[in-house]
């Protein structure tokens, strides 16, 4: 398929050249910020568009949209109408109907993975979640995610709202707290390598037996002279965490109905 990409950020470096390794055409790439489109361009051996105006103008089959959900509905603003084309976004939060005044054949590529542009990412294991507005576009966006991966699933825009939500607290919110140890280790002496083997052996035991199961430490224990002695060492803000953490720890196991 002939592709025109409108962003560069993350999502859109990995999906640009997966979808060329694929053996799609991408025909362009579109940014606000052009630099970044002809980095992109020259990865994908394209070109960069001038003006958003050039994206209906070479007559993609698709448009796909990878932006940061605070700019999407500016940029679909800007953009022209591409009536023959389906046009796609990879947003797991915003609806698919914000693509309608580009094309009737809306529709969404939602990749559910953390990307940064020069960390390599092996498509093909990454779940991806598709729908469309018309039956075109659904099977648009289908073919699309079966020629990047192995794993494709249909989720409306409700669904997509808690894969989200999970990718957050799955992913984004451990990073913060990784980071958090990364400063104590610092103050302390230690690199952030010391709790490698610690933390790459609870991620593989979770998902082994479930993260229930899976849980240890002084909140499991419910010893809270550990966690009263651990939050009067830490500062303020992080100490605060460690506490409301430490306690829907102790309610999800030793409370019914928690979450």
């Amino acid at each position: 398929m002939k592709i025109a990409v409108a962003g560069s950020g993350n999502v859109a470096t990995h999906l640009a050249c997966g979808l060329a390794t694929a053996g799609h055409e991408i025909a362009g790439v579109f940014s606000r910020t052009p630099a970044n489109a002809s980095a992109l361009a020259a990865k994908v051996r394209s070109r960069a568009f001038a003006s958003p105006e050039e994206i209906a103008a070479v007559n993609p089959d698709v448009v796909l949209l990878s932006l940061a959900d605070s700019c999407a509905r500016e940029v679909v603003d800007a953009l022209p109408p591409v009536p023959g084309a389906v046009v796609l976004h990879t947003s797991g939060t915003l609806p698919q109907e914000i693509l309608l005044p580009l094309s009737a054949d809306a529709g969404i590529l939602y990749p559910l993975q953390t990307f940064s542009k020069d960390v390599a990412v092996d498509l093909t294991s990454v779940p991806f979640f598709v729908e469309g507005a018309t039956a075109r576009a659904a099977a648009v966006a289908r073919t699309l995610a079966e020629s990047l991966s192995r794993e494709v699933h249909y989720a409306d825009a409700e669904k997509r709202k808690t894969l989200h939500i999970a990718g957050v607290l799955g992913c984004n919110f451990p990073n913060y707290l990784w980071d958090c140890c990364r400063r104590l280790l610092d103050e302390a002496g230690y690199p952030l390598g010391v709790i490698e083997p610690l933390v790459r052996a609870t991620v593989d035991k979770a998902f082994a037996v479930g993260p229930h199961a899976a849980q240890t430490g002084p909140a499991r224990r419910r010893d809270t002279d550990v966690i009263a002695a651990h939050v009067k060492a830490l500062p303020a803000p992080l100490a605060e965490i460690y506490q409301k953490i430490s306690d829907e720890i102790i309610k999800s196991h030793y409370e019914q109905n928690s979450i």
